[in-house]
């Protein structure tokens, strides 16, 4: 699958499957995913996710993000706590629901490994007649990549609701943000997966 890119600085964003209860004509697709922390957790659930995770696996499976690991060198719970989840995720077989953590995980159809930090990614086949696509920000963009495809979706698409008093406002972090207004984008320009 191409790496998605708002704009032709090819900024980070992820490819993400949203699976419903609603049963339709199947067409089954493998396609390789993996877990990661929703741009939107707080940082006392990601905390408590990524210790459920690290405690519930192998413990070998967490050292990346330890001190001196490969995952280590930037200080971010978000990508931390997705390291985890992810490993949880692979370790239990990549289930849909061993990335729910009550709501906090999403399924990625991008790999967001980032520098020297691999995150392992296995085959999953994938309904995709009950599912829909959104794009989010990566947990590994940065803080200048994520203003500029703020700053790009919102140049094309309604982005008021990301705004003070709006209704995704909250949690107010860039990342989140960002994933608001360049799903709002995806959404809006017919879910090309080059939008």
């Amino acid at each position: 699958m191409a790496k998605l890119a708002l704009s032709s600085s090819n900024l980070p964003v992820l490819l993400l499957f949203f699976i419903s209860g609603q049963a339709e004509a199947s067409t089954v697709e493998w396609v390789k995913t993996w877990c990661i922390a929703k741009p939107s957790t707080g940082k006392e659930a990601l905390q408590n996710n990524l210790e459920y995770a690290c405690r519930n696996i192998n413990a070998m499976d967490c050292t990346a993000i330890l001190e001196g690991g490969p995952c280590s060198e930037r200080n971010d719970l978000l990508l931390y706590a997705s390291f985890a989840m992810n490993a949880y995720y692979q370790a239990k077989g990549r289930h849909y629901w061993n990335c729910d953590f009550s709501n906090s995980g999403l399924i990625s159809l991008t790999d967001p490994s980032y520098g020297s930090c691999t995150y392992e990614g296995g085959e999953t086949a994938v309904d995709d007649s009950n599912s829909g696509k959104w794009c989010v920000a990566s947990p590994s963009a940065s803080d200048d990549q994520i203003q500029a495809n703020i700053d790009f979706a919102c140049d094309k698409v309604d982005c008021s609701i990301i705004s003070s008093g709006g209704a995704c406002y909250e949690p107010n972090t860039v990342k989140n943000r960002a994933s608001v207004a360049m799903n709002l984008y995806y959404q809006q320009t017919g879910q090309a997966d080059t939008s």
